[in-house]
């Protein structure tokens, strides 16, 4: 009788050994927050990118700072080409080192760029914010947008 049971219960564990992974699992899951970073002369800085079917490239920016703490802030951009699918490539924009460098001494800003792009494939913007204030170091922030046409 024992080697029967013994066999038995080695017969169930087998089973179970194949059963349980197949069996659904459901688990508790946070739900999805954003963590907002702490800059220190900046409250949210934002930047945006399109393409309209005619090729013509919107770049838009956005920061909000403190009156009492944001003194000025430099945003740097440049486009890039993608090209043979693995490589980047500058977009001649006509500027110093194919770039918009913009200087603005408030302590908040909203505004935009455009550009008209010479042919169709997909283009990725580099934003680089940095941020001056008495709130401590310059708050540098960069962000990529990837669109194509």
């Amino acid at each position: 009788m024992t080697k029967r049971l013994t066999s038995i219960i080695s017969a169930l564990l087998i089973m179970c050994l194949f059963v349980v992974p197949l069996s659904p699992v459901s688990a508790a899951t946070a739900p999805e927050t954003e963590v907002m970073p702490c800059y220190n002369n900046v409250s949210t800085v934002t930047g945006a990118m399109s393409i309209n079917d005619s090729g013509k490239m919107t770049i838009s920016y956005r920061y909000t700072g403190s009156s009492s703490i944001t003194t000025k802030a430099v945003i740097t951009t440049y486009i890039e080409k993608k090209f043979l699918g693995l490589f980047w490539k500058r977009v001649d924009i006509g500027t110093t080192n194919d770039e918009w460098v913009d200087t603005v001494y408030d302590y908040m800003y909203a505004g935009s760029r455009t550009h008209q792009l010479s042919a169709s494939g997909t283009y990725r913007v580099t934003i680089n914010y940095k941020i001056y204030g008495s709130g401590g170091s310059a708050d540098e922030i960069e962000m990529q947008k990837t669109d194509s046409y």
